[in-house]
């Protein structure tokens, strides 16, 4: 995928994320994600239920975890309860945008824009 490409599908998720709470694992994630300009994180460490009852009257949550085991089982784990709650769980989203940034760890998210949008620049 181009650059250009990638920049514009960047922007197109972001868009979508920063208009919905998200959950992520930790604080270095959510604050990579701030940098990005993503409001309404939640983390998930601690109580996953509570965190997860915190957005009982959400409509859609953004599930970002890493793209390790990890990650993906706490997704799933998310995913349960947030829809044992009639809230909608966004996975698909995690990997769009990880795959764009080319990343697996939500940590690196500003490091992956920051270069990215360095190249675009170089590259006109």
């Amino acid at each position: 995928m181009e650059i250009k490409d990638r920049l514009k599908r960047l922007e197109k998720l972001l868009q979508k994320i920063r208009k919905g709470p998200v959950f992520v694992e930790g604080k270095k994630d959510r604050e990579a994600l701030e940098a990005l300009g993503v409001k309404n994180i939640l983390t998930i460490s601690g109580n996953l239920r509570l965190s997860c009852r915190k957005l009982k009257n959400a409509e859609r949550v953004f599930v970002l975890t890493d793209l390790d085991r990890r990650g993906d089982e706490l997704a799933v784990k998310a995913r349960d309860e947030l829809e044992a709650l009639s809230v909608k769980a966004d996975l698909e989203t995690r990997k769009l945008l990880a795959h764009t940034l080319r990343i697996r760890f939500f940590e690196e998210a500003e490091r992956a824009y920051k270069e990215l949008i360095e190249e675009g620049e170089k590259n006109g």
